[in-house]
């Protein structure tokens, strides 16, 4: 069965949201955006075990307070629904078909079968309790009654959720009652002449290693004489284990041991947090392969809740769980911050969280929004190489390399930090399409952009082009700005730095390009612009004699023009 979508309402810092799935959904976003709201969500109605149609899961501050005003007891009701879905008709396996035929809906459309589950939490003031009320609902909404109580679990056993929190514990996963180490314990069966045979042997091991020290026969009688105050069985009272003599009390400690690569055989617990993150999860992927069916039922599908699987992990390690997540068993839902592992995953499988006047969106990439090309920009220049860019609140986007460098430490200069206001500078000039890629994607996830161009045809070309993407209500200037004097150089040029690029050229090297332009004063400016670039080592070395040149100059230096720019994209970004 695969979860299609998962709608919140009023549930903690949520008001109204809906999400839809796919085989791998990765949640990304800021931090308090709702990535793990969602997560707990899922993790409050999927839970095996739901008991009576109404219980008190829901707890006061689960209830979303729209203002100061708000309490939990006058709260809206929180309200979480889950949409399955085949994908086509016939999907489902008979097995599910037959025992959840009472609350599966026919889209009479397609042929297809749905199911919705809805939890409610309200507040009762005759009980003055918290209740939780579970309900299936037909395509219209509305609650259908059933005649079978155990529904929800029939339902829970198809889709069965395992949540891995950011806080994973590999002793506790991998200890007696971890979820899915100990399916494997139970297994560990034998027949019962070797039983005995084994257990004999370990306690003729546990006598050897006791009656090996003296010392320990005079601790058994001193313990033996707690026999005189609590009626104990005799002889025998006192019994040392070295090790464990029955066979379900050595299986129950059965460890994992890693060999370090110096040979050392060390315990799992004992090797760092990203290796054992690591190993939790190849654990649950062992547990899909092996022990699902039988714990569960042979037509489950698991569900997997991840949170930030990337902790303690290095780079390339992040990379390649990434690619892991693809291929794990099941249907995925992760939350990460790592733009490493974002990566690895396809664009259509994000889910951007985002807050917007303050309410919670979710933006996505669908599979039609952008052609082969265009993808194959957009992984090439931000997804594969650059994939923390899809974390911006704001995107500027520019023409050149100058304007790369020159605006990223204006930016700073003026106490506008990059990483404070989540703002990403990207450079343009190479993206097939003049960036309409960028503004698809940044549109598509809901993050903010602004481009800034050359005043020359090409960049006037560029800044047509917005026009097609601009949201209800925007103008072209909204989103997009031509440099007044055709480019960022020349900004610089005509608002009072002339004699500091002038200087950067040589008297020399000044006659031959006054002598090529032949009197075309445009051609002439072109070139010693040109020319000290070039004698600064390039236009990262042209910024940085720039910057230094400003700093010294002081703020009040900086052209109106570029102020406007970097007022815009802080103003976008939310700063």
């Amino acid at each position: 069965m695969k979860l299609k979508d998962i709608t919140i309402n009023n549930y903690r810092g949520i008001s109204s949201l809906r999400i839809p799935l796919d085989e791998l959904t990765v949640l990304i976003g800021e931090n308090n955006a709702g990535k793990s709201t969602v997560l707990e969500a899922l993790r409050l109605v999927l839970t095996r075990g739901f008991g009576s149609r109404k219980d008190s899961r829901f707890a006061e501050y689960d209830f979303h307070l729209k203002d100061t005003a708000a309490t939990p007891l006058t709260a809206d009701p929180i309200g979480i629904l889950l949409h399955f879905s085949e994908d086509h008709e016939d999907d489902w396996p008979e097995a599910i078909s037959q025992q959840l035929s009472e609350v599966i809906q026919i889209d009479m459309t397609n042929g297809t079968n749905h199911i919705w589950l809805k939890a409610t939490g309200t507040y009762q003031s005759v009980t003055t309790l918290f209740e939780t009320r579970w309900s299936f609902l037909n395509t219209d909404g509305a609650e259908l009654a059933l005649k079978n109580a155990n529904t929800h679990n029939l339902l829970v056993k198809f889709a069965p959720l395992f949540f891995l929190s950011a806080m994973r514990d590999a002793s506790q996963e991998f200890g007696q009652r971890g979820q899915f180490w100990n399916s494997f314990l139970k297994t560990i069966e034998l027949p019962p002449e070797q039983l005995r045979e084994i257990e004999e042997k370990l306690q003729e091991v546990n006598a050897s290693v006791i009656d090996a020290n003296s010392d320990l026969g005079e601790v058994i009688n001193r313990i033996g004489e707690v026999r005189k105050f609590v009626p104990l069985a005799a002889p025998d009272t006192v019994i040392l284990e070295a090790i464990p003599t029955r066979l379900f009390d050595l299986t129950g400690k059965v460890q994992v041991h890693l060999k370090a690569q110096h040979g050392a055989k060390l315990p799992l617990h004992r090797h760092g947090e990203g290796t054992q993150n690591l190993a939790v999860l190849m654990l649950f992927q062992a547990f899909t392969a092996l022990n699902l069916a039988e714990a569960y039922a042979p037509e489950s599908t698991p569900l997997l809740a991840l949170e930030e699987p990337e902790a303690h992990l290095h780079p390339s390690a992040i990379r390649s769980l990434g690619t892991l997540l693809k291929n794990i068993t099941g249907q995925r839902l992760v939350t990460s911050h790592s733009g490493d592992l974002v990566s690895r995953v396809p664009i259509t499988s994000l889910r951007r969280l985002y807050k917007q006047n303050g309410e919670t969106k979710v933006g996505q990439v669908s599979t039609n929004l952008l052609d082969a090309r265009e993808l194959q920009a957009v992984d090439y220049h931000v997804k594969s190489n650059k994939g923390h860019y899809l974390f911006s609140r704001c995107w500027l986007l520019v023409e050149g390399e100058s304007d790369f460098h020159i605006m990223q430490r204006l930016l700073e200069y003026l106490e506008n930090s990059q990483d404070e206001l989540s703002l990403s500078i990207l450079e343009m000039s190479q993206v097939r399409g003049k960036g309409e890629p960028f503004f698809k994607i940044a549109n598509a996830l809901g993050i903010q952009w602004f481009l800034m161009v050359d005043g020359d045809s090409a960049g006037k070309d560029y800044a047509r082009r917005v026009a097609s993407h601009l949201q209800p209500g925007e103008t072209t200037t909204d989103r997009a700005s031509c440099w007044v004097y055709g480019s960022i150089e020349k900004e610089f040029w005509f608002n009072g730095f002339q004699p500091f690029i002038e200087s950067k050229v040589s008297a020399a090297s000044k006659k031959d390009i006054g002598e090529q332009a032949n009197g075309d004063q445009t051609k002439e400016l072109n070139g010693i612009i040109k020319s000290a670039i070039t004698s600064c080592g390039q236009k990262p070395g042209f910024a940085e004699a720039l910057f230094e040149e400003i700093k010294s100059r002081g703020n009040m230096s900086i052209p109106q023009s570029i102020k406007d720019v970097i007022t815009r994209v802080v103003q976008l970004a939310g700063g």
